[in-house]
């Protein structure tokens, strides 16, 4: 009597395991008696261009209500990606990356599944450095209005002329001067959308489907690959000429 409620689930479990057995079977002979071996045809091909073969399922499990929303086309024209690439970094700014990290700092991790990579890390990285540079702009200004306050106990804080801008922080924040507004404003201007790899939530709707995030971190991951493939010194001078100097500055 106490087997009574699990009668129920044998047929379903034997059911599934009859579904599954061809596939355990294949695994089992393909994948675990040989080590995995890609042919020349396929190293050769890059990976932003296709999914790797090793990380295909043998059956679809995305299902979408509505197949509409299924339906989203993303660029694969280099020459395109180039001529964006050339609009924000300035000319031969497609050359200032290799091929393959151009291609991943513009690819959302909604984008085929996450299968050919995407840009999460670049833009933490892109992220750290586009703020230090707006920190960075916001202590090289003059005292700012109502930086500087009287302190309650007249006490005398020490005074240096290089030291007097560092108030500025406590009126003016980094993302005052880099804001996702304006970044987003910018990455439209020179064309980040046409090129971005992502599949939004609601193709007929980009904003409900969160495109602002998305563009602003292919611009932080842009930001991000440029950091670590040339230092921080070629980071800085990118971020203070391409980027703070084409946002509006605040009244």
């Amino acid at each position: 009597m106490a087997l009574q409620p699990c009668r129920a689930h044998f047929p379903r479990a034997r059911h599934t395991f009859r579904a599954l057995t061809p596939s355990l079977r294949t695994y089992a002979t393909e994948s675990t008696s040989e080590p995995f071996k890609a042919s020349s045809q396929e190293s050769s091909v890059p990976r932003w261009s296709q999914t790797p073969p090793g990380m295909k399922a043998p059956m679809q499990l995305d299902f979408a209500k509505s197949f509409k929303n299924k339906v989203w086309k993303v660029n694969n024209d280099p020459a395109k990606l180039d001529n964006m690439y050339n609009r924000l970094l300035g000319p031969g700014g497609s050359k200032m990356l290799p091929e393959e990290l151009k291609w991943l700092a513009v690819t959302h991790k909604s984008f085929d599944q996450g299968r050919r990579g995407f840009n999460d890390k670049l833009a933490l990285m892109g992220r750290l450095t586009l703020v230090m540079e707006a920190t960075k702009e916001i202590v090289s200004k003059a005292p700012l209005r109502g930086s500087r306050q009287a302190d309650e106990f007249d006490r005398v804080p020490f005074e240096h002329e290089q030291l007097a801008s560092v108030d500025n922080l406590s009126v003016e924040a980094p993302k005052d001067v880099v804001g996702k507004e304006k970044l987003y404003a910018l990455a439209s201007d020179v064309g980040i959308l046409d090129v971005l790899r992502w599949k939004p939530r609601l193709p007929q709707n980009l904003e409900s489907s969160g495109v602002e995030v998305v563009v602003n971190g292919a611009v932080l991951a842009i930001l991000g690959a440029i950091t670590l493939q040339h230092g921080s010194v070629v980071a800085s001078k990118v971020v203070r000429e391409r980027i703070l100097a084409r946002l509006p500055k605040n009244e």
